[in-house]
């Protein structure tokens, strides 16, 4: 008979299978909140290499533009006149690989990936970074409150002159010829006593060019020329240059008329009045002529940079030319009305005015005479504030007999020294006058002349000899894609700007 035996399973060998099935399930749990801590502490890391890697871009910022425009950028084309894509890309990538390897102890994660990056240019076609950069801290409220009056107060004025000596000439033609018996009377009389006409003297001070004229004696006219061909924005200039017959009635109608908008805002009053913190910068950071010392030391291609942005020619001479004719206009139209509205100056220029009419055989034209001289009276005075405001005087918008300069007298015997002008120390200077034209102007083309001034004193660094506006960087938004383990791979994004 054969024995058999009996096996009998004991409870314990079921908590030895429970125990090894919930200690794999644990282990699990605990391995899988590593991996998810990894992983995420693998993406914190490649967001921030991101992070500094955008950082870094801009951090090196170009440290000329900064010292000498106060404006942060990097400059795209490291000094050259094309836009280095590549190079950008490779710093930015560098960067972010070298962060990710510090994560890892040193050991790397591969080689990055990066996607085509975003670059935001400080001049993108609206201007609006580039207004943020130099209207930076600089208060707004510094326009001058009183610009609407002024331009007010010039076309009210420009407009009566214009009527004044339309209405004289349709007098003068209307007017009866005197006998000619009576007339060669008067040209006996005339013989006696010469009559000095000022209009001759004025107009030989002009033939010989507005900076003869405008200009103080002893004035160290700047001889620079720049060519502004090769800049990132081009801008045309403007030249003025116009013959004034101060005998001809006719010749001084189409003067004022031109005059009549030289003074019209083209961005409008509200703009002028967003515009004021930029003409704080300007003046911060360019020269004009009349500046005695730069604030910012650096090359200059040109020294009357406030009068280029004004004019955009090419030469120091050319560009102070147009903007001496500019404050020429607005002077003598702000002094003819003084003139008009004096009784006193008037019975001056009165008899004057009939002795050389009478003179002519032309006593019918005396008014219109009248009117010429006092033109030329107010031309002068003007041409005596240019030189005024140059040797750094200062000259008030209206004038009164207080600060009037020229007598009738004086104008009677007049010479090149009787127009050197005084010290003038009520009213704008011409730093101020520069201002309110700048306020007048329009905003783009201010703005595009500025940047040529930039680019072209930058250039005269060895460093920077190509140096564009065009191709400086203010932001940058950045995707890289790298492998951060266990054939896992990730996204990280950043964007940055100033």
């Amino acid at each position: 008979m054969t024995g058999c035996k009996r096996i009998v399973r004991k409870a314990e060998g079921q908590v030895t299978v429970f125990m090894t099935l919930l200690f794999l399930v644990v282990v699990s749990l605990l391995m899988a909140q590593y991996r998810s801590a990894l992983f995420y502490t693998c993406q914190a890391d490649a967001e921030r290499a991101a992070c500094l890697s955008v950082e870094s871009f801009l951090a090196g910022y170009h440290r000329p533009l900064r010292d000498y425009y106060q404006i942060l950028a990097v400059d795209g084309g490291f000094g050259q006149s094309a836009f280095q894509e590549e190079w950008l890309e490779e710093q930015l990538c560098s960067v972010f690989e070298e962060n990710m390897k510090s994560s890892y102890g040193g050991t790397g994660t591969g080689a990055a990936i990066l996607e085509e990056p975003i670059f935001t240019f400080l001049i993108d076609g609206d201007w609006d970074f580039f207004l943020r950069e130099i209207t930076l801290n600089r208060a707004e409220t510094a326009v001058s409150s009183g610009i609407e009056y002024i331009m007010e107060q010039w076309k009210i004025k420009n407009d009566e002159a214009s009527a004044s000596l339309n209405q004289k000439r349709e007098n003068a033609a209307q007017a009866p010829k005197e006998p000619t018996e009576s007339g060669q009377q008067n040209v006996e009389n005339s013989d006696r006593e010469p009559v000095t006409d000022p209009r001759d003297f004025v107009a030989e001070i002009w033939n010989q060019g507005i900076l003869a004229a405008a200009c103080p004696e002893n004035f160290a006219l700047s001889g620079k020329r720049c060519p502004m061909t090769d800049v990132s924005f081009p801008e045309a200039g403007q030249k003025i240059h116009e013959h004034i017959d101060f005998k001809d009635d006719a010749n001084i109608q189409r003067l004022l008329e031109k005059w009549d908008g030289i003074l019209a805002p083209e961005t409008g009053l509200r703009g002028i009045v967003e515009d004021g913190a930029v003409q704080l910068y300007i003046m911060e950071v360019f020269d004009h002529a009349a500046t005695a010392e730069s604030r910012i030391k650096h090359g200059r291609v040109l020294a009357y940079e406030v009068e280029y942005i004004l004019a955009g020619n090419d030469s120091d001479s050319e560009n102070l030319k147009t903007v001496l004719w500019k404050l020429l206009a607005f002077r003598s139209v702000m002094n003819l009305s003084h003139i008009l509205l004096s009784g006193e100056k008037g019975l001056a220029v009165q008899q004057t005015a009939m002795a050389l009419s009478t003179a002519l055989l032309l006593p019918q034209f005396t008014e219109v005479v009248a009117f010429l001289l006092k033109a030329v009276w107010a031309f002068a005075e003007s041409l005596a504030d240019c030189r005024t405001l140059l040797k750094g005087g200062k000259i008030p918008l209206m004038k009164d007999e207080t600060t009037w300069y020229l007598s009738w007298e004086q104008m009677l015997r007049l010479n090149g020294h009787a127009l050197d002008g005084n010290n003038g120390g009520e009213g704008i200077d011409y730093q101020g006058y520069l201002q309110m034209f700048l306020m007048l102007m329009n905003r783009d083309v201010k703005y595009r002349r500025m940047t040529h001034l930039m680019e072209k004193n930058i250039r005269l660094l060895p460093q920077y000899p190509q140096f564009r506006m065009a191709q400086c960087i203010y932001g940058v938004q950045a995707t890289f894609y790298c492998e951060i383990g266990h054939g896992m791979g990730y996204k990280a994004q950043a964007a940055l700007s100033y």
